[in-house]
């Protein structure tokens, strides 16, 4: 089962309601996907209150016309319980009109005015989109200009972000910032990393890829909407609805939702990339288009808040040029392979990430390029042979985890043989068919 097939079954996990075969299958998969446990967490705290709710709603005088609204855009069998009346399938799987309609009806049960006024500004804003053929967006992120497209740092400059979208069945999308870039014209699904001129390959079409996610659910507004205000109602995040003047006259609503990550204060990954963070989400709409015009996003910590990323332009419905969706790739670009076994080489599947470590480093030192290549996933170019060839090992610590991770991370300190000294922490992955550590980042 994977994470789209357990998500449309959690509801029914929580109520009960899934034959044996299905619920160990969501069991399975449950225990191994922190994210879809998070939202199994969330449904079970929704369920809590609307049970605890339940003849309050049905006083609601909101309760149906709503209900005829969602009846109008699918009508399908229902599991008679709470949750499922008024959440499955209606908040998920429908499209945008109805399930706006199914998390205005939630919110305005279960939180407090302001909070149901806001949801309505951003469902107007979903329906002012719902047949969108094209997005253009202009952004600024701070991070590193060829780093992961979701990786923020505070105390980075800006650099600009874009993405470029087609809707209709798979669509197209195009997604850069200076030294990365990532293209789904389709067909395929391709990244180049500009620094090390590293190119990977997904054969297929992806909605999204290469740490994205959190760029799309901003263009696909209906998403936003879902996720922003199921988490609002269900794990207690803030949301409030303000308006503004702007210079021209215009009035603008202003929609802020208080986010809080799933991760522990203590996490090493806590706050460092979009989805693992707590921020302060400002969307701004014009107030008679319906549009959203901008967004804001804060991170939010112990010495204070710091906008990290922002949206300055949006361009809706614009005719898009096609080569914007055909990366042109060098002739040499080094191309990420699939770890393999080769014969001698199941001595490193018994290797420690510590271990696996050194034996990097060290191989380094030695300019065993031969050696560095048992941990490495592309082809090793002379730009990085000039920047790892001939270092030190300084040190190797115990290697720690992080929830929103799946390897494990190793502190180590190296000197450079061209002067200078680097302490961080190396991201090791094991890979499932070889059994073996391999370097995801952290040089």
């Amino acid at each position: 089962m994977n994470c789209a097939e357990c998500r449309e079954n959690l509801v029914a996990c929580v109520e009960g309601l899934l034959e044996r075969e299905e619920l160990l299958q969501c069991q399975a998969h449950l225990e191994a996907c922190a994210d879809c446990r998070a939202e199994y967490a969330a449904i079970g705290h929704l369920q809590q209150q609307l049970v605890a709710r339940g003849q309050a709603a049905a006083e609601v005088s909101l309760v149906e016309p709503v209900m005829r609204r969602v009846r109008r855009e699918q009508t399908q069998p229902e599991r008679d319980t709470i949750m499922t009346r008024l959440f499955t399938r209606w908040g998920f799987g429908l499209s945008a009109a109805a399930g706006a309609a199914a998390i205005i009806l939630l919110t305005l049960l279960l939180s407090p005015k302001g909070q149901a006024t806001a949801a309505e500004v951003m469902t107007r804003g979903a329906k002012a989109v719902a047949k969108l053929r094209s997005l253009h967006m202009r952004c600024q992120l701070r991070t590193p200009p060829a780093d992961n497209f979701g990786f923020i740092k505070p105390e980075a400059d800006f650099v600009n972000v874009e993405l470029w979208k087609e809707f209709g069945g798979y669509g197209k999308w195009r997604i850069e910032k200076p030294g990365r870039v990532a293209v789904m014209d389709g067909q395929s699904t391709l990244m180049h990393i500009k620094p090390g001129n590293v190119g990977v390959k997904v054969p297929q079409p992806a909605r999204e890829a290469f740490d994205t996610a959190w760029l799309h659910r901003i263009a696909d507004l209906s998403d936003t909407i879902t996720d922003e205000l199921n988490n609002a109602v269900a794990r207690g995040w803030g949301l409030r609805l303000a308006e503004e003047r702007a210079a021209d006259g215009r009035t603008k609503s202003v929609v802020t939702v208080e986010t809080r990550s799933s991760l522990p204060d203590n996490d090493y990954l806590k706050n460092k990339f979009m989805d693992d963070s707590d921020t302060r989400r400002v969307y701004r709409f014009d107030a008679q288009t319906e549009l959203l015009e901008a967004v804001q996003v804060y991170l939010v910590g112990k010495a204070g808040e710091v906008l990290i990323f922002e949206v300055n332009q949006i361009d809706y419905n614009q005719s898009i040029d096609p080569s914007v969706f055909q990366l042109q790739l060098p002739a040499n670009v080094n191309w990420y392979q699939e770890p393999q076994n080769q014969p001698g080489d199941e001595k490193y599947a018994a290797l420690t990430p510590e271990q696996a470590a050194r034996a990097f480093f060290e191989a380094c030192g030695r300019e065993d390029w031969i050696e560095v290549g048992k941990f490495w996933t592309t082809p090793l170019n002379d730009p990085m042979k000039n920047y790892l060839g001939g270092l030190k090992l300084v040190s190797v610590g115990e290697s720690f985890t992080s929830a929103a991770y799946p390897g494990r991370y190793v502190p180590y300190e190296i000197q450079f043989k061209t002067g200078g000294a680097k302490k961080f922490n190396l991201a090791l992955k094991k890979d499932g068919k070889t059994g073996r550590w391999f370097v995801d980042g952290g040089i």
